[in-house]
């Protein structure tokens, strides 16, 4: 997707070295933005940095807000597996379509699988398969 007219993309690293050549604000908020657990509890001397902050104690103080973020924790960790295991199965598809041609029953198969250890083997077996016939006898 490109840019709308006249906008513009901006990088910004908290590892930077010209602070000179930046605002104060924002070497303040990066600086925030680094700092690790018991660091971003200072005091940066900015308004906009003791909003986040005040947030954040609002936010660990709620058991509400902490039993929201467990969920959200748990369907990230859920949606990384599945992300690992689709990447699994195209990998073995892409590796079995260099040996020829694959049959629906088995890309259905391949794709279906969500147990990682099943995929990881299969996926090893797809690498050295000299055909799709190979790798459908040795599954």
């Amino acid at each position: 997707m490109g840019l709308q007219e006249g906008s513009r993309s901006i990088f910004l690293s908290t590892w930077g070295e010209n602070e000179t050549e930046v605002p104060a604000e924002l070497v303040k908020f990066l600086k925030f933005v680094r700092a690790d657990l018991s660091e971003s509890e200072k005091d940066f001397k900015d308004d906009f940095i003791r909003g986040i902050q005040e947030s954040i104690r609002r936010i660990k103080g709620s058991r509400k807000m902490e039993e929201r973020f467990m969920i959200l924790e748990e369907m990230l960790r859920d949606e990384r597996a599945e992300g690992r295991t689709e990447g699994k199965a195209e990998s073995i598809m892409v590796f079995l379509k260099e040996l020829g041609t694959v049959p629906e029953m088995l890309c259905d198969r391949i794709m279906k699988e969500k147990d990682p250890q099943v995929l990881t083997r299969w996926l090893k077996l797809s690498a050295k398969a000299a055909s799709v016939d190979e790798f459908l006898e040795k599954m």
